[in-house]
C-alpha cells in the first residue's frame, strides 16, 4: 500500500493567555493521534493561534474563527468550563458555515472542566521536572480526576480552583512561571495521565472524529 504524504494544519482561538500551553498540547496529541490510528503519512505542522480571543465580541471572534478556518484543517475553540455554552454555540454556528465552504477547517470545542489550569496541573511528575519538588509539597490531588473539582489544601479550610492551587503552589508570580514554561510541560507531561480526565478524553474523541472527517484517520 502506498502512503501518501498529508500535512495537517491546526488552528487555535484561545481565551487568555493560555496559548503556548495549548498550541503545543494541541500538536502533541495530534502527532499521538495520528501515531495511533492513521495509516498516512501526516505530517502535524505548528498551529496557528489566532491574535483575537474566545472571550471578545462575539461578532468578531467568528470573523476570527472563519479566517483561520480558511488555512487550517482543524480549528479548536478554546474556554473555560463558564463559557461552555458560548463556545459550543460558537462551534454550531462555524459547523453550519462550513456546509457552504466545505473545505474550510472543522470547528472542534476545547473546554476543560473549569479551566485550563486543571490540564497543566495534571501530571505531578511532569511539574517536578519543570517547577522542582519543593513547590509541589502542598499538591493536593490524590489523582487525576481530583482535578475537576475544587480541593483543600494544607492549612485552609477553603476550597480552591485550580488556578487559585497553582498560584498557591507558586506564589503571585506562579502565572508568568507558567508562561515562560508552557512549552516544556507539555513536552514532559505523560498524555496517558491527562487521558484519565474525562474533559481531556471528550476533547480527544472530538478532535478524533474532526481528523474522520478530513479522512485523516
Amino acid at each position: 500500500m502506498t502512503h501518501k504524504y498529508r500535512p495537517l494544519t491546526p488552528g487555535l482561538l484561545v481565551e487568555g493567555s493560555d496559548g503556548p500551553y495549548l498550541a503545543s498540547l494541541v500538536q502533541r496529541q495530534l502527532d499521538r493521534l495520528i501515531h495511533q490510528y492513521s495509516s498516512r503519512t501526516v505530517e502535524v505542522l505548528r498551529c496557528e493561534v489566532s491574535a483575537v480571543r474566545t472571550n471578545d465580541k462575539p461578532e468578531r471572534v467568528l470573523r476570527a474563527a472563519e479566517v483561520l478556518a480558511r488555512d487550517c484543517d482543524v480549528v479548536f475553540v478554546h474556554g473555560d468550563e463558564d463559557a461552555r455554552e458560548e463556545r459550543l454555540k460558537l462551534v454550531a454556528e462555524l459547523e453550519q458555515r462550513r456546509g457552504l465552504a466545505p473545505r474550510a477547517g472543522v470547528p472542534v470545542p476545547l473546554v476543560p472542566v473549569l479551566m485550563t489550569e486543571s490540564w497543566m496541573l495534571a501530571d505531578r511528575k511532569a511539574l517536578e521536572q519543570v517547577v522542582g519538588a519543593e513547590p509541589l509539597k502542598a499538591y493536593p490531588y490524590t489523582s487525576p480526576s481530583a482535578l475537576e473539582g475544587h480541593v483543600t489544601m494544607k492549612g485552609s479550610k477553603e476550597k480552591r480552583n485550580p488556578k487559585q492551587v497553582w498560584k498557591a503552589l507558586l506564589g503571585p508570580e506562579g502565572r508568568e512561571v507558567l508562561s515562560d514554561r508552557a512549552e516544556l510541560l507539555v513536552r514532559r507531561t505523560n498524555l496517558d495521565v491527562l487521558e484519565q480526565l474525562p474533559s481531556y478524553r471528550k476533547w480527544c474523541e472530538d478532535t478524533a472524529r474532526a481528523l474522520r472527517t478530513l479522512n485523516f484517520l
